[in-house]
């Protein structure tokens, strides 16, 4: 797997069409400044903070969506607090009469937020569990293809190359913007830990797989990601953030 050269962003952010932003979130924030986050987030979002059972977890929601704002604020030159959201019919979220495409995604201490101009893009973060019933949760969610390559893995591998599955394909599934309307197993990707990632073939259409790029992220340690979008020869730029230093 590519090392991804994370470096703080600049102060003024120019978005070309060929340029595809991935940042990488920390959500460890102190209580001060998770409050301070929550007064940027629409009614909406203060709601579903509120629906956590763990405070650990509602506070993780708050850090991951504000950043969310104040990342997309950046790019439009206007406050957090004055974006506005529509969702699909599926769920995914857009921005109200703007061309800027993206995709939030969060799991443990990190998230991920992609953003691009005028094409489907999606992002997933998983934090590695080795306690998961892999081989039954593959059997029910991969492909056939795939369930073949994660158990002609070795046994120690196969944790790894779950989670690059699993990421890989909720990338493409999130771009898409389709949720599980698209049947998990109309499509592959490949897991195997060290090789390309790869959206090897699409059904019905199997041209649609070569419109597209998949690649994984390297977030952290015991952490999967994976970046989907649509188009090829891009250019990838990878920031840091933490919300803490920019409120």
């Amino acid at each position: 797997m590519q090392k991804d050269n994370w470096t703080s962003p600049p102060d003024s952010l120019e978005l070309e069409s060929h340029y595809v932003d991935v940042w990488r979130i920390a959500l460890d924030l102190s209580s001060d400044s998770i409050k301070l986050i929550e007064s940027t987030l629409s009614a909406d979002e203060t709601q579903k903070a509120a629906r956590f059972h763990f405070p650990a977890d509602r506070d993780r929601f708050i850090a991951a969506h504000g950043s969310l704002r104040a990342i997309l604020g950046r790019y439009l030159r206007c406050k957090p607090v004055e974006l506005t959201f529509s969702v699909n019919s599926y769920g995914k979220p857009a921005l109200l009469n703007s061309n800027l495409e993206f995709n939030l995604s969060h799991s443990g201490d990190f998230a991920m937020v992609a953003v691009t101009l005028d094409r489907k893009i999606g992002v997933d973060i998983e934090r590695i569990r080795p306690d998961m019933e892999l081989e039954n949760i593959a059997s029910r969610n991969f492909s056939e293809i795939e369930v073949s390559e994660l158990m002609g893995l070795p046994p120690e591998q196969r944790g790894i190359g779950f989670f690059n599955c699993w990421t890989r394909k909720e990338a493409y599934i999130k771009a898409q913007g389709l949720g599980l309307s698209l049947p998990l197993e109309s499509f592959d990707v490949s897991l195997t830990p060290g090789q390309p990632a790869i959206l090897r073939a699409t059904r019905p259409d199997p041209q649609e797989s070569a419109r597209w790029t998949l690649r994984p992220l390297d977030v952290a340690p015991n952490y999967a990601g994976a970046l989907a979008v649509e188009g090829i020869d891009l250019d990838f730029r990878f920031w840091d953030w933490n919300l803490a230093v920019h409120i």
